[in-house]
């Protein structure tokens, strides 16, 4: 057991939780945490059940003189997503999460936390346990929430019984959402033209090679973080390139790769660049310039990126680059592909309604490949804003293709469940709580689409830096959103 949980209450969860990030759980590779939830359901001699995606669910009975409550559906996804700093060398498919304490949070070393949604999985599984009087539970154990919510979408409907659901997939402690945002990838492919790249020069400007890197960016979730104009390592990239193409045209590009997770804010990019002639900067020169538009980036991101860092670096030469145009069309793609905020919400003060993140770029063999990923609490806009991104990969010569689409969950301000939930958390915490829909693409819509009308809501401790090493869970709140839960639970009556 990690020595980082010592001491921390309430120690069943915190049990659960360094038994659950001493398991690998990738997103589409959760065979060993899904054996761990049903190994605990065996041993407690709790029924369970699983559907052919991967899905789980564990029952409990009620308590003695509760079985007058009605089913509650507590749900949370096993997988996680896998991301590390750049030397970190974990290994996520054999490597458990090192676990470190941080003041009041709690953290992992150089990778993400897990948490998300970790904790739901250890709060279920500690639920499940207990001797507290409850009602009859069904806790929903999804997977590959993370790659595109598959899991929900591919659940069989007859899987869970209950008509009342608490997910506890949110981030923000005091907040209970009633809505969220749905959302589907597009994936493009773009042919790439390379030519050979001369090994040989004039003596007096010799070819260079160089690897442009963009690094220290907070990235974060490309829901909850993006109306914050976060730094995105592909969008910063591909404005540099096009600036040093401009100044001097013989750089040539042969590989650009970063970002990775549809969900997550770009951090990272690379670049192998080369030159040769006397058409060509000098490397002194060009790094210069690189240094330039980094500060030029640090000025326009202010006090948001403090770890953003661009660098050039010397390098082999590459045997294959880009053709001048096909680098400019790879360039100017990559520029006219919107990102950030698309449009606010009319209805609900301060909410993004639809967003797009340029999310991934990669180049192997002769194809550009492009990961983009739209959202929007309108299923309408869902559809307005793949077309919106799609359009500039069309012109450009790209094949476009649509897929895991989700639909969004729309708000009931009515809900008899979220009456309850604000009156059992004023009684407890002597304020109300805050009410929210979130432009994130949490399970709820997707559940209740597959299984048909419930009652839900999703709620959750403090946490910070999902989808990024920053990744960090509140001690005391994850304390007192255990608390709050057990009260919820007995209130349901």
């Amino acid at each position: 057991m990690s020595s980082a949980i010592d001491g921390l209450k309430p120690k069943e969860v915190w049990n659960f939780f360094a038994e659950i990030s001493a398991i690998p759980r990738e997103s589409r590779k959760e065979e060993k945490i899904r054996n761990y939830v049903l190994e605990k359901a065996r041993l407690w001699g709790l029924p369970s059940r699983s559907d052919t995606i991967g899905n789980v669910v564990v029952e409990k009975p009620a308590s003695p003189g509760f079985e007058h409550l009605p089913v509650t559906v507590l749900q949370g996804h096993l997988d996680m997503v896998c991301e590390q700093n750049r030397g970190t060398g974990h290994n996520f498919d054999t490597d458990g999460i090192e676990l470190v304490r941080q003041g009041e949070w709690l953290r992992a070393n150089n990778t993400t936390l897990g948490a998300d949604n970790g904790i739901a999985v250890a709060m279920m599984l500690a639920l499940l346990e207990s001797d507290e009087p409850l009602g009859p539970l069904e806790c929903l154990f999804t997977v590959d929430e993370e790659t595109g919510l598959t899991g929900a979408l591919e659940m069989d409907p007859s899987l869970i019984k209950g008509r009342i659901l608490i997910n506890l997939d949110s981030e923000e402690e005091g907040y209970f959402y009633i809505g969220c945002a749905g959302g589907c990838n597009t994936y493009m492919e773009l042919p790439l033209v390379r030519e050979s790249f001369p090994q040989n020069s004039s003596p007096e400007k010799p070819a260079r090679g160089a690897r442009l890197e963009i690094t220290g960016l907070q990235g974060g979730h490309s829901g909850m973080d993006i109306h914050e104009g976060r730094g995105n390592s592909l969008v910063l990239g591909a404005r540099l390139l096009a600036e040093l193409r401009q100044e001097f045209p013989a750089l040539m590009v042969s590989r650009l790769s970063g970002g990775g997770k549809h969900n997550a804010i770009p951090r990272e990019l690379v670049a192998d660049l080369a030159w040769a002639g006397v058409k060509g900067p000098d490397f002194d020169q060009l790094q210069r310039r690189v240094a330039d538009w980094e500060k030029t980036f640090r000025q326009e991101l202010g006090s948001l990126e403090p770890g953003l860092k661009v660098s050039l670096k010397e390098s082999e030469l590459p045997e294959l680059v880009l053709t001048p145009a096909c680098c400019d069309r790879v360039i100017n793609l990559l520029l006219a592909i919107p990102q950030g905020v698309l449009g606010m919400s009319h209805d609900v003060p301060g909410l993004v309604e639809t967003s797009n993140n340029l999310a991934a770029v990669d180049m192997p063999g002769d194809r550009l490949l492009v990961l983009t990923s739209q959202r929007s609490s309108r299923n309408t806009l869902i559809d307005w804003a793949g077309r919106h991104v799609a359009a500039p990969a069309r012109l450009a010569g790209a094949e476009v293709r649509v897929g895991e689409w989700y639909p969004a969950w729309t708000p009931n301000a009515e809900s008899p469940l979220l009456e309850r939930a604000v009156q059992v958390y004023r009684d407890l915490r002597g304020q109300d709580p805050q009410v929210k829909a979130v432009h994130a693409g949490l399970e709820c819509g997707v559940i209740r689409d597959r299984v048909g009308e419930m009652d839900m809501i999703s709620l959750g401790p403090d946490l910070v830096g999902v989808h990024t090493p920053e990744e960090k869970l509140h001690i005391a709140s994850t304390e007192r959103t255990w608390e709050f839960l057990l009260k919820f639970l007995q209130a349901l009556g």
